[in-house]
């Protein structure tokens, strides 16, 4: 409170809450107290909710696990010699020995001088301090830029990870061949990433003016159903972006997307100086720790903040919209990228001159290169595969070959009404990506099989199966009367809405016992606060990935990450 009572707010009054910024279990709402009442009520509803939980716990029961799983668990955990890691595509869990895990992220990525500098631990220390300092005077200087929630919530992460590196770890490409890794920085709990979410939050605005952003498969297929008949000579085609994020100019990027914002009608109260301040922090101060050593990022976007994903976006969007699409209107009928994946529908012919300068055109910006599909009627983008036939698009679910479908196992610890909700969403998907009923069929059985081999219920699985799918064949009928008539979606960050968050159990009280709780303890206050609505909402409990995939690296004795780095692997 102090802090405000020195910075009373000037602008943007009344902001002072942000659902996308917040900080969990900060103590802050211990430290601004509210009125008597609502603080009795509170202590009225935390006894209650304790008194109750304790009433309805059993005694536990048994895990899914095996005790030789729990044994190997345990084994894999605290061995020297291998390391757990996540495979790229939802390929599930790999093992591999620390050696090559450790050898092949030098070689392959950190031992990349002009992408990483090794620091000592003083050094790191020291340059983490002057990058706080620099966030206190991008406070100070833009306190009149900020909200009241902007600069509590940038404050707090400021005091609380004052002392937290972000971690620096690897997944496994074994759909590649051959297999590499991809590097990952996990960087959620930093000082740093608060002013990332910050400015990830402001990006997030700037969506509606990318004319090339798609945002997932849905949001594709909306593309593609808008496109209607197609010349003769329509083809598809895809390209990928060489390692997109340590491959983008740090300085060539402020300097493009700064000037991008300056010619931009910004949305009503943008930060645009702040903005900018923001980006040259977070984007050239991505300090990270492997095991006992210290790296600064000094090519690229800074991997793993939040802001990363729109921040790569923007950039070569700049070059999409001011460039590559006015060159080529009218070769190009369709044209959008998801992230470092492009895919467009171009008009005429592989081989005539103006495709190779389209490639050429796309690869002229800054040192980021893309790796193009040759132009073909059948393509696969995400989870479609895209045709072209008789001059129309077609569309069907692709799924990769090494796909595992690692479904959630019927002994699982999750509501028993999650089924359904799974099940049903991905028949709805998948009706919506196929374009002909056989291939919707097709993928359904599928999933059926696939849920009967992780054990659920054959019976039960065809009941869920066959009702679900009962249920979109009568909105498909009548779509438009759907839409008419249908409630406006809810505002999950609406004011008069209060969220409960537990961490669901099979042995817990049940939701309408919570709600019981909430209305006989709490009603004063949520009227008072104009509370409308209560959700008891739910987080998975912790799961074998969760313990046996860390961002922090165990190291053998004599074979920290240091030796590996200044000498090779160390003799053993």
């Amino acid at each position: 409170m102090a802090y405000f009572k020195e910075h009373p707010p000037k602008k943007r009054e009344g902001v002072y809450y942000i659902p996308q910024l917040y900080i969990k279990d900060t103590g802050w709402a211990q430290r601004l107290k509210a009125n008597k009442e609502i603080e009795k009520e509170l202590d009225d509803f935390e006894f209650k909710l304790r008194q109750t939980w304790r009433n309805y716990q059993k005694r536990l029961s048994l895990s899914n696990l095996t005790i030789e799983q729990w044994k190997l668990s345990e084994q894999l955990l605290r061995s020297d010699n291998h390391i757990v890691v996540e495979a790229d595509k939802n390929l599930g869990g790999c093992v591999m020995e620390r050696e090559t895990y450790i050898t092949k992220g030098i070689l392959e990525h950190l031992g990349n001088k002009d992408v990483y500098k090794k620091l000592t631990r003083t050094e790191a220390n020291n340059k983490t301090h002057i990058v706080r300092y620099k966030i206190s005077l991008f406070l100070s200087k833009h306190k009149e830029d900020l909200s009241p929630a902007e600069r509590n919530f940038l404050h707090e992460g400021l005091f609380k990870y004052n002392d937290k590196y972000p971690r620096f770890r690897m997944s496994a490409k074994v759909h590649k061949n051959p297999w590499k890794l991809r590097p990952i920085v996990c960087c959620a709990g930093t000082t740093l990433n608060c002013l990332s979410r910050w400015l990830d939050y402001w990006f997030q605005k700037l969506k509606p003016q990318i004319t090339t952003y798609i945002k997932d498969s849905a949001q594709l297929l909306q593309k593609l159903k808008q496109v209607k008949q197609l010349p003769k000579n329509s083809w598809l085609f895809t390209a990928d972006a060489k390692s997109m994020y340590t491959n983008i100019d740090t300085n060539h990027a402020i300097e493009v997307i700064s000037k991008w914002l300056d010619s931009l009608p910004l949305p009503e109260g943008f930060p645009l100086a702040a903005v900018k301040a923001a980006m040259e922090l977070v984007m050239c101060n991505n300090i990270f720790v492997w095991g006992d050593s210290y790296f600064l990022q000094l090519l690229g976007t800074a991997m793993g903040t939040s802001a990363a994903c729109m921040w790569a976006t923007i950039y070569f969007a700049v070059h999409e919209m001011g460039s590559i699409i006015p060159k080529f209107s009218n070769k190009l009928l369709l044209y959008l990228r998801f992230i470092d994946d492009i895919v467009g529908i171009w008009i005429g012919h592989q081989l005539e001159p103006a495709w190779k300068e389209f490639k050429e055109e796309v690869n002229n910006f800054g040192i980021l290169e893309w790796e193009f599909e040759e132009p073909s009627k059948k393509v696969n983008f995400l989870d479609l595969t895209i045709s072209i036939e008789n001059k129309t698009i077609v569309t069907k679910t692709y799924q990769k070959a090494m796909n595992l479908y690692q479904y959630l196992s019927p002994m699982s610890n999750h509501p028993p009404s999650m089924i359904k909700g799974i099940i049903y969403s991905l028949l709805k998907t998948y009706k919506n990506q196929n374009t002909y009923t056989e291939d919707y069929l097709d993928v359904a059985v599928k999933l059926f099989k696939r849920h009967a081999a992780r054990g659920w219920n054959k019976t039960e699985l065809k009941r869920i199966i066959l009702e679900s799918n009962s249920k979109l064949e009568k909105q498909s009928l009548q779509p438009n009367l759907s839409a008419m008539f249908a409630n406006p979606p809810e505002d999950a960050t609406s004011p008069d809405r209060l969220f409960i968050h537990m961490e669901y159990s099979k042995n817990d009280m049940p939701k309408k016992a919570v709600r019981s709780i909430v209305n006989a303890t709490l009603s004063n206050t949520l009227t008072e606060l104009g509370i409308s609505q209560t959700t008891v909402a739910y987080s998975r409990p912790k799961n074998i990935r969760d313990l046996l995939s860390k961002a922090k690296l165990h190291q053998a004795d004599g074979k920290e990450v240091s030796k590996y780095y200044s000498g090779g692997p160390p003799s053993t």
